[in-house]
């Protein structure tokens, strides 16, 4: 239990690595702020929740790409009352196709979600938390942002890169932003895209709870880069030194554009 619990503000928060941070916040003695699109799983899972942790968990249901819904979650970040001490920037989908194959629409909608508002909201988290001092956001972002994966792996390194510009710039102030980059993990990111889950070996395959458990350790350390597991972090280190030709090529069986 913290000694002063805060509120946790958690997008994509309704299935998968969301609604683990959601729960291993509440198990913490977190309180809550939920949103995502779907309304029905982010309502059970917020009344599982106050009764099992007895903590207070508030639901906005809200499609990223709707202005008026995007509004409302920039007014609670900014709520004096019950204030955000901590951000999750979880919300995320792949087109599962290639390039050419996707409307330049379904790119820019890409861009929107896994950028552009995980932007917006960290701006406002930062520019709230400033005046009380301290602060923590986890942007999720992939281990996709170190290969040449498309648009997908494009947004996900520009997650990585502002994360880690904001956490130097801000720890000293109390405030720490850890981009967090897993591997394949079990959810349902390809069953949205309509896709069959990659058939690779088991330990290439992170649990969400292994992500989230990760992900807030190095956040309450104020790590900027978390990449879980020892496969990935190898992984990762690979992608350095080998040609990109033989990166994509080793990606393209999991490759989510």
């Amino acid at each position: 239990m913290s000694i002063d619990p805060s509120y946790v503000l958690i997008t994509g928060a309704s299935a998968g690595i969301g609604a683990e941070f959601a729960r291993q916040y509440a198990a913490a003695g977190y309180h809550l702020v939920l949103t995502a699109r779907r309304v029905d799983p982010l309502q059970d899972l917020a009344e599982h929740l106050r009764a099992e942790c007895g903590v207070n968990v508030e639901v906005l249901p809200a499609d990223l790409l709707n202005p008026d819904d995007l509004e409302r979650l920039v007014a609670r970040l900014q709520q004096d009352e019950a204030p955000v001490e901590i951000l999750v920037n979880n919300a995320g989908f792949g087109l599962g196709s290639s390039f050419d194959a996707a409307t330049a629409q379904q790119h820019l909608a890409q861009v929107d979600v896994l950028a552009k508002v995980p932007l917006l909201l960290m701006h406002t988290a930062i520019t709230t938390m400033l005046p009380r001092g301290r602060g923590r956001i986890i942007n999720v972002a992939s281990v996709a942002a170190f290969t040449p994966g498309g648009t997908y792996s494009a947004v996900k390194r520009f997650l990585v890169s502002i994360s880690e510009s904001a956490n130097l710039q801000y720890a000293p102030r109390g405030i720490t932003v850890t981009a967090v980059c897993p591997g394949l993990t079990h959810s349902e990111f390809h069953d949205a895209m309509g896709q069959v889950a990659p058939s690779l070996p088991g330990f290439l395959w992170l649990t969400p709870q292994r992500v989230v458990a990760d992900a807030t350790a190095a956040s309450h350390r104020g790590k900027a880069l978390c990449v879980p597991s020892v496969p990935y972090k190898v992984a990762v280190g690979l992608t350095k030194v080998l040609p990109r030709a033989a990166v994509a090529r080793l990606i393209a069986r999991t490759r989510n554009y």
